[in-house]
């Protein structure tokens, strides 16, 4: 990691402003909070965060298909036709 990705939690309360800014405009990504040196929060930009809960769901719902089809057992599945009569579809 670069080292202009820390900030002091002392440094973040002084330029809140321009550390946000820069996260707007995309010169930083994240910054890295530090509280008696030691890593304690980070702070992305929204469009960061949001792409990243996005990509998480992405590998969530990858992962419940993945799950599906190994646990699949055609014996127990119902028909396409078998629905389509059931629900009238």
């Amino acid at each position: 990691m670069r080292t202009q990705d820390y900030l002091s939690a002392t440094d973040l309360s002084k330029k809140t402003s321009a550390s946000l800014d820069a996260l707007e405009r995309g010169d930083a990504e994240k910054f890295i909070i530090l509280k008696n040196n030691s890593p304690k929060a980070v702070l992305l930009s929204m469009e960061t965060y949001e792409a990243m809960q996005e990509e998480m769901e992405d590998l969530r719902l990858t992962a419940m298909a993945l799950a599906r089809v190994e646990s699949f057992d055609e014996k127990n599945a119902l028909s396409h036709d078998y629905i389509k009569e059931k629900f009238g579809a």
